[in-house]
């Protein structure tokens, strides 16, 4: 009964904020506006994060009893910091990855780690992709009306009954008073959230629940349970469905090259809407699951016995059976919107944008090097009394190192794209990382126990192995093109400004082998020539003399004149015909009522893998709505 006290008290204050966020958000532009990429087809208010917080706070702050904030809500207030950013100006993957792997740090540095495998330095590095994974993935479930908050209020239950269920301790009631206050804001939330939603809560609540859940999930209720070799299943269960939308994502995304931090329709909601089901009954199905996972994971976390074992297993092979037969239904096309495709334009690219895998990989490397330094700095004797060290430095100098090989630059160019150049941010980053976390250590514990040898042993060794590293995925990059199949269909490209340029080349690098560019013509003086095609001349030239399969068109100021050119001739020779065009930053499709842009690309990843062909359509609006 006293848990109840936390839940109603966020219920009604966020009952209260959320419609003021709402006005808020109308009232300033922060709003969610229709997009290829996203679900909704309506213009809605973005801050419902910022009631969440705010419901959560005060309770924490004014209620009679409570604990008062903790570590997992200071690492999550960050996370909301900067969603709310994010929210408001955009921010690139790399560079939030970058700052949920130092509010991860920080959580471990405090010791709000994981005891999962026995092993300190593997348990320090599970914590800290933990955090980020979770939080992520709370963060791509929120693409339907009440998904996440759903999901969100149904795993937080199923955590606190195993809070409910555990020894009484301290930990235990600052966090289950913690997670009465989340959930009842949650439920205040959802209240406004349901479909068809009238605010959402925007990477700044997604963010932020995802890093409380995570956070939660790595306390004492993991592993207070009789089973403790099973303390790693119950976190599992409890975030199955934000892991399964994941990992069907990543697995898609990365088999059809496409970025896996991208916006798109092709999320486990997505494909069961596509498979037949309506929205009310996918968010059913996904509820359903959040139910029984969560479910499985309190009788695993309090049953002591053998038989949840078999239970829990079973949950998660069914689970990864729905997301193999999902990942074989079309999503109701990627770049497109429901029912018929809308037209679209390729995304200007951020600086760090698409490089949020080469983050992850630095961040395994870097952990797994400073640990051999240390065996190779010590031997066998003196290791285990320099253990302790090596344990609280790790996060320091994980944070250090990645923070500085992003201002450094490094994650600014693919590393199949990797040369010599590219070793000087690299050089930067791994010297400024290793300057900064003695630093760091310094202002701590004024560096008292550690070996300065250490930092430079790391420093070389780690500037060799993310060297080496990038070298080997470049050269398996090319070995792999080599051996693919020579590309079958001969394209010509007409650029119109150096936009066009830049999404005729995006739009080649996701077409992988399957065109090969056979000339490209341009308006400037200067460009013409480039590829082979003096002007549009030649390329009507081209057309005629059936050597080209397809032809691109830029959308610039003239690329109106020249569709009207070139479409007839194209049609004549039955050779396909489209135009490319490359979106700013902020790009938003037509809102019904709205004319479409009359020369963009409309193409998908099965056109891509040579089962369609680009084809230009005029946006349909879509209906109903979601995140």
């Amino acid at each position: 009964m006293i848990l109840l006290l936390p839940f109603v008290a966020a219920l009604a204050l966020a009952l209260v904020f959320v419609p003021a966020c709402r006005w808020l958000g109308r009232r300033h532009g922060c709003v969610a506006c229709p997009a290829s990429d996203r679900w909704h087809g309506r213009t809605v208010p973005l801050l419902g994060g910022v009631a969440i917080f705010a419901a959560v706070a005060v309770g924490l702050l004014t209620l009679p009893g409570a604990p008062g904030p903790s570590v997992v809500f200071g690492g999550a207030a960050l996370l909301f910091l900067l969603g709310l950013i994010d929210d408001l100006r955009h921010l690139n993957a790399t560079t939030k990855l970058v700052v949920q792997f130092a509010v991860a740090g920080g959580l471990l540095f405090l010791d709000a780690g994981a005891h999962w495998t026995g092993w300190p330095v593997a348990d320090a590095a599970l914590t800290m992709l933990w955090v980020v994974g979770i939080t992520n993935a709370f963060n791509l479930i929120d693409n339907m009306d009440g998904l996440c908050a759903g999901v969100t209020l149904i795993a937080g239950t199923a955590w606190l009954g195993i809070l409910l269920a555990a020894e009484p301790s301290a930990a235990h009631a600052a966090d289950a008073w913690y997670l009465a206050l989340l959930l009842g804001a949650v439920a205040g939330f959802l209240v406004y959230n349901r479909r068809p939603a009238s605010i959402f809560m925007g990477d700044a609540g997604s963010l932020f629940l995802g890093a409380s859940v995570a956070g939660l999930t790595l306390g004492p209720g993991a592993a207070s349970g009789p089973a403790p070799s099973l303390a790693v299943a119950a976190p599992l269960l409890v975030a199955l469905v934000p892991l399964l939308d994941t990992a069907l994502v990543t697995v898609t995304r990365t088999l059809n090259a496409r970025p896996v931090v991208a916006g798109g329709r092709d999320h486990t909601s997505h494909r069961l809407v596509a498979s037949g089901l309506s929205e009310p009954q996918t968010l059913a199905v996904l509820w359903s699951l959040a139910a029984v996972s969560g479910g499985v994971a309190w009788l695993v976390a309090t049953q002591d016995a053998d038989w949840p074992l078999p239970v829990a297993s079973a949950c998660v092979i069914a689970a990864a059976l729905l997301g193999i037969r999902l990942a074989h239904v079309d999503p109701p096309d990627v770049f497109g919107g429901r029912g018929e495709p809308s037209p679209v334009m390729l995304p200007a690219a951020r600086p760090g944008a698409g490089h949020g895998a080469e983050v992850v990989l630095d961040f395994c490397l870097i952990v797994v090097v400073y640990q051999a330094t240390y065996h190779l700095r010590f031997d066998a004797a003196a290791f285990p009394a320099n253990q302790a060290y090596l344990l609280r430095s790790l996060p320091i100098v994980a944070v250090c190192q990645l923070a500085a090989l992003w201002v450094a630059g490094a994650y600014g160019t693919s590393w199949r794209r990797f040369d010599f150049a590219g070793t000087a941010p690299l050089v930067q980053g791994v010297a400024g990382g290793a300057i900064a976390a003695q630093f760091v250590l310094l202002y701590l514990d004024r560096f008292v126990g550690y070996s300065r040898l250490v930092f430079v042993y790391d420093a070389l060794l780690l500037l060799a192995t993310l060297a080496a590293a990038r070298s080997a995925v470049r050269f398996a990059a090319e070995h792999w093109r080599g051996r693919l199949p020579a590309a079958t269909e001969r394209i010509a490209f007409h650029a119109v400004e150096d936009s066009d340029r830049e999404a005729f080349r995006e739009f080649i690098a996701q077409g992988r082998e399957r065109y090969r560019v056979v000339a490209g013509g341009d308006d400037e003086p200067a460009a013409r020539g480039s590829a082979g095609a003096d002007d549009l001349g030649h390329l009507v030239d081209l057309v005629h003399a059936g050597k080209v399969d397809a032809v691109a068109v830029g959308t610039g100021p003239a690329g109106a004149m020249v569709i009207d050119v070139l479409r007839p001739v194209c049609e004549r020779q039955d050779v396909r015909f489209f135009s490319i065009g490359l979106a700013p930053v902020g790009f938003r499709a037509p809102a019904a009522g709205e004319a479409a842009p009359r020369a963009v690309v409309t193409f998908n990843l099965r056109d891509l893998a040579g089962r369609g062909a680009p084809r230009a359509r005029r946006k349909r609006p879509a209906a109903g709505g979601g995140e």
